[in-house]
Parts: structure tokens; sequence; C-alpha cells
């Protein structure tokens, strides 16, 4: 009984809902008119004071709305405009000759770039030279590789350097077809740039590989010095360098000390580097260094600048052995030097700065004691000693004794401690002990070409100079080499 009067009420709250709704067009109409002329008034003011006295509502347009997509794509299709294709380089090369290039150029890659082109390589076909020039930069130096190809079609492009290294390198030994494609989209609007997309595709007998790329003219222009090259032999350049870049500075606020500063006279080639803590000094005579002789009294033309040391690392690193002499250009009002050999060019900004007059500073100290030793038996030891060393203490004792004409190094940490005794040719009467920084030894003593060591000493306060003795690496050069340690001292209590 009570479920039937429930079901009963819920039927009739229905069908008042029902009689309550509208049911006729007209009566939803009546609820439109405010919103569909507040939306579509007549844009003539006439008209619409017409409308508002005759009390008639304007005519409702019957044109369909286009939905938000479709007006989306009718923007996007006249952002876009016209396209055009061009073909770019059409080359056939060694895989070994690029892959070996690629090696070089890649070498001044920076390891974070700033901008996405320098971590591209700048790939150009030269169809005049039939070659194909490989160029890198990381704004403070700049390495251009090329090699012969048959280039049938010329043009430039960027692309990354690591990729195209790494898919050069899996490309098996034989040729590899280039092909390079620029597509210029001009948009419909005259004020937008035109939009350039640029890819190369490498392939040969069994595959085919596309790397999209930048174009060429986002790259940083590449200058060379119009000067007059100067031609320095290799081993001598080589020989230098080795003596003295171990003493350059990591410290890049202390950027002049980063690089070797470089003396060139007509016959002489002087290289100088210091951290503040050592000095290295080397200086090669030869025949022919320099440029050709001004006619005017006086010395020689001097050249001087310093050079990156993180340059010369890679122009060391990269001179093969076959190289006889090398072309070095040097720009003094651009400040730039650039080393060329076979078809490498390497490209660096000069450090601006004052370098420190070193030889200068190192006149004050005088030596009168001369200690001379065998180089391997004082770097195996120092070999063996360096386990002992800790990033907080380097520091390893020396101690002279004349009478038993015996070098005693010793070190000692709260971890354990070592001693090792060599043999020298020490003054009866000297009996000396100074403290040096182990690592910067070893670095000192590996620098110096020759089997033995002469090591010119005073007082435990006072740097060493070790010099060049007994037999040398190259004999046929004529080199002078001084390498100065400062001791660790402390002033006694």
């Amino acid at each position: 009984m009570t479920q039937a009067l429930q079901r009963s009420r819920g039927k009739t709250a229905k069908q008042k809902r029902q009689t309550e709704q509208p049911t006729s067009e007209a009566t939803i109409a009546q609820r439109l008119p405010a919103t569909r002329t507040s939306l579509e008034q007549p844009t003539d003011p006439s008209k619409a004071s017409e409308a508002a006295a005759t009390g008639n509502e304007p005519e409702i347009s019957t044109e369909p709305v286009p939905k938000k997509s479709s007006r989306r794509r009718t923007a996007k299709s006249q952002l876009k405009g016209t396209s055009a294709n061009e073909q770019g380089m059409q080359v056939i090369c060694s895989q070994n000759q690029f892959y070996d290039a690629l090696a070089i150029a890649s070498c001044a890659a920076p390891t974070k770039p700033n901008h996405p082109v320098l971590a591209n390589v700048l790939v150009v076909a030269d169809v005049k030279a039939q070659q194909v020039h490989l160029t890198v930069t990381n704004l403070a130096m700049t390495i251009q590789a090329s090699f012969e190809a048959e280039v049938l079609l010329g043009s430039e492009i960027t692309v990354p350097v690591e990729m195209l290294s790494g898919m050069v390198k899996q490309f098996p030994t034989g040729s590899i077809n280039l092909n390079s494609q620029m597509q210029t989209t001009q948009p419909i609007s005259g004020e937008e740039q035109p939009i350039k997309t640029c890819s190369i595709t490498l392939s040969d007998a069994d595959g085919n590989y596309e790397i999209r790329g930048i174009p060429a003219e986002e790259f940083p222009p590449i200058t060379t010095p119009q000067v007059t090259p100067v031609s320095l032999p290799t081993n001598i350049l080589r020989e230098g360098l080795k003596g003295v870049l171990y003493a350059i500075s990591t410290d890049e606020t202390k950027r002049i000390l980063t690089g070797v500063y470089i003396h060139i006279r007509h016959n002489a080639l002087k290289f100088v580097a210091t951290d503040g803590h050592r000095v290295a000094i080397a200086e090669l005579s030869t025949e022919g260094i320099g440029r050709q002789r001004r006619k005017r009294s006086g010395t020689d033309e001097l050249t001087q600048f310093p050079i990156p040391g993180k340059a010369l690392k890679e122009l060391i690193r990269n001179l093969a052995d076959s190289v006889d002499a090398i072309q070095l250009l040097y720009d003094a009002q651009a400040t730039r030097a650039s080393f060329a050999w076979q078809d490498i060019v390497l490209s660096c900004q000069c450090i601006e700065g004052q370098y420190p007059d070193c030889e200068q500073l190192l006149s004050r100290y005088s030596f009168d004691r001369e200690v001379v030793l065998e180089k391997s038996g004082l770097l195996k030891a120092l070999e063996r000693l360096s386990v002992l060393t800790d990033k907080k203490e380097r520091g390893i004792q020396f101690r002279f004794d004349g009478v038993t004409q015996r070098i005693h190094l010793s070190i000692e940490r709260e971890f354990g401690k070592g001693d090792e005794t060599i043999s020298a040719h020490i003054p009866t009467d000297m009996t000396l002990d100074i403290q040096f920084n182990l690592k910067y030894l070893g670095e000192v003593v590996k620098a110096i070409p020759s089997s033995g060591i002469k090591m010119h000493l005073k007082q435990p306060d006072y740097p060493a100079m070790l010099v060049p003795a007994g037999d040398f690496r190259n004999p046929e050069l004529e080199m002078e080499m001084r390498h100065f340690l400062f001791p660790l001292y402390k002033q006694p209590e």
C-alpha cells in the first residue's frame, strides 16, 4: 500500500515537471533574441536605431561559422607560403680520408657550445680545388682539415660534427656519396623572413643516411691572416713546445699564464711558460727562421706573442712526424696566429695582456752548488714515492749528502711513509735539505730531453734550476733549456 502510494506520487511529480518545460520552438525563441541581438548588432547605426523603433529583430545569418581547427590551418598555410628546393653539393670521396679529416677538425669542438652552430662542422665542397674543407671552431681556436675528392657540384652546409663523425666511422671502407639539399620557404606575409632548412645525405651501395643541418651563413666567419708566413722546422717546434707546455697554468683567472710566450728571431726561437710556481725556458737555434731581414741597421726584427696552451697542445698532437716544416702566420693587428701544414690549418686568437718578464725576475737568483744525476733513476724514485701523496700534501724532502754522494728522498704521511736513495755527483762539502712539490718536480724531469740532469742549488728558500746533461734525445738540435722550480719552504720557528 505504501509502495503503491510512493509510485503514484513520483509519477505525478514527473508529469508536473514535463508540463513546466517549453515544448515549442516559439517558446525557445523567446529566450534567444536578447543573446543574439547582443552578439549580432548591425554595424550601421541608422539600421540599429530603425530596428529599435520598429521593434523588429535583425536577421540572423545562416552562414556556418568556421571551426577553430580550420582557422588555425588557414593561418598556418598563410604563414608557410611557397617552398623552393635547391640542389647542393655532389661529392664522391674516400671514407678513410673523410674520417681522418673529421678526427682532426673535431679537436676544436667545444664541450658545451653556447650556440647550436658551434656544435657543427662546416662542410665546403670546392669544385675548383677538387677538395672538401671541414672546419670546426670554438671561437678561441679553429681547425680546418681538407682532403681530395671528386667534387661534381660545389656547395656548403653545417651539420653536427659528433653525429657526422660517428656515421662516417661506421661506413665500410670505400667511396661515400655526399649530397646536400636546401629548401627555402617564402611566407606569404612580406614581413616574415624566408625560412631555410638544409640536410646532407651520405650513401653508398648498401645504405643511405640523412642528417639535418644549419645553413652555412650562420657559421662564424673564418679569417686567415694576410701576412708573410714564417717557415719553422717541425722538429725544432715540437721539441721546444714539449719542453715548456707542462709549466702553463690551468687557472683561467690567470689567463695570461695559460699560454706560451713565443719569441721569433731570424736565427732563434724561444719559448717561455710559467704558472707562478715554476718557469720553463727553451731556446733553439736554426737557419732561416723568421721573416726576411729589413734593410736597416740594428738587431734582427723580433716577433713575440702569447699563444693559448690548449691550441699548442692540439698542434703537437696532430703534427705528424712526416711533416718537415710548418708555416706560421701572425697578424699583429688582429693578434691572431695560424699554423699551416699539409692540408691542415690551426688558427687561434692570441692572449691579450702583458706577459711577465720571467728572465728578469729570475736574474736576481744566483747558484753556487751543482749536482749531476741520472734522469731515469730520479724519475723512478719519484714515481714510486708519488703513491703516498694526496691532494692536500704533495711535498717531498730532498737531502743532498756530499760525503756519501747520495741523495735521500723521503715522504711521510699519516697513512704511511717512504724513502729512496739515488747516486749523484755532489760537491763533497755540500749538505742541503730542501723540499719540492713532487708533482711539479716529476713534470720537470719528464720534460728534460736528455739522459742526465744538472741541478743548480743554493739554499732551502731559493729556487732550483734544472738543465739537461749527458746524451740528448735529438743531438742534432742546438738547444738550451732551463727549468726553474720554487721549493716548498717554511720559515724556521
